[in-house]
């Protein structure tokens, strides 16, 4: 006979997901704050992934950006001297051509698809009803998948919550992101689990109680203090609108994530996110401080002058002693955290 006839051994195939279960939700105290339903293969805060499930499916949280407006100037210096961005708020829209876009085009990504998702903003809204608040106020809530696609053309999808407050004077808005990293082959079967899953969540009865009686007890406590020190009523009132947008914005922080770190942060977590899914780390040069990006894999890189790189796990490697390679000059590039 004659020909090939070697055989290659079969692809080993991504283990399929399991069964659906709910999935308990923990706080930083380990209290079950809800749950939700994923398959049995999946898991919960897993390292710096939110959810992760079979075939290096992770799904990442981008942490809380807050934001206010307001058209009375005193409310306005207020709020800017808190720190508190000043923005105003038109729609969904806004927030991927102004955030998300950019940031995309930065790394060579483009947005591909976009939509709204109503069950996930039901949802959102539906655990908002149920915490303690001030007094009754006019809200909304949003929620909005962006997919993209990078520049090796895999797949990513970054989900939208936004939740904007009108208290008439003023309007406070934040939102967050959930955003999926899954291989070509997983990640159409992925997007619909983490959909479902996050349009029917189910919080703690129990844990919500808690929370609501401890924020009673808290401003009972915060506005005999402050009748005591407070006695015009335009100071009471202003007191007051900071302290429901105080409140407001920890809310959001609850639905968001237990773990929300500062705002100014998000921008750096979508770039290692997008390290992430490029497999890519990115360098900050020694000799014109400029930043690379390069293949991750290495403990050290080294750099010429023209940007190109050498890796190495040696920690005791210099180019400039290699004679391979000390004809030209090279420094280290430093991981830019």
């Amino acid at each position: 006979m004659s020909g090939d006839t070697t055989q290659k051994a079969p692809q080993a195939l991504p283990e399929p997901n399991g069964k659906l279960v709910v999935h308990k939700m923990l706080d930083n105290q380990f209290m079950e704050m809800g749950r939700l339903p994923l398959p049995d293969n999946w898991i919960l805060n897993n390292g710096k992934a939110a959810m992760s499930g079979p075939g290096n499916v992770n799904v990442y949280m981008f942490p809380l950006k807050t934001f206010m407006f307001s058209n009375d100037m005193m409310m306005r210096e207020v709020y800017l001297r808190s720190g508190t961005p000043m923005r105003p708020f038109y729609s969904m829209d806004q927030i991927v051509q102004e955030d998300l876009i950019p940031i995309a085009n930065q790394e060579g990504a483009r947005l591909v698809n976009q939509y709204d998702a109503p069950p996930i903003a039901m949802a959102d809204k539906g655990f908002s009803d149920l915490l303690y608040k001030v007094g009754p106020v006019r809200e909304l809530f949003l929620a909005r998948v962006t997919e993209w696609v990078d520049t090796n053309g895999q797949p990513y999808l970054l989900l939208v919550h936004l939740h904007a407050t009108d208290l008439g004077n003023m309007v406070t808005w934040n939102y967050y992101c959930h955003a999926l990293d899954a291989p070509k082959e997983r990640y159409e079967e992925s997007r619909g689990v983490v959909l479902n899953a996050l349009a029917n969540v189910q919080y703690n009865p129990e844990y919500v109680q808690a929370y609501n009686q401890n924020e009673m007890a808290r401003e009972r406590s915060s506005w005999a203090a402050h009748h005591q020190r407070m006695q015009a009523n335009k100071a009471a009132f202003d007191a007051q609108q900071r302290a429901f947008h105080e409140k407001n914005d920890a809310i959001n922080q609850a639905i968001a994530s237990s773990h929300a770190q500062n705002n100014a942060t998000s921008d750096r977590i979508h770039h290692r996110f997008m390290n992430y899914v490029k497999d890519e780390e990115t360098v900050r040069h020694s000799g014109d401080g400029k930043r690379y990006q390069v293949q991750s894999g290495s403990n050290q890189y080294w750099m010429n002058g023209n940007g190109d790189y050498v890796p190495s796990n040696d920690p005791n490697y210099d180019p400039n002693r290699d004679p391979r390679l000390n004809h030209q000059r090279w420094h280290k590039a430093d991981v830019d955290k």
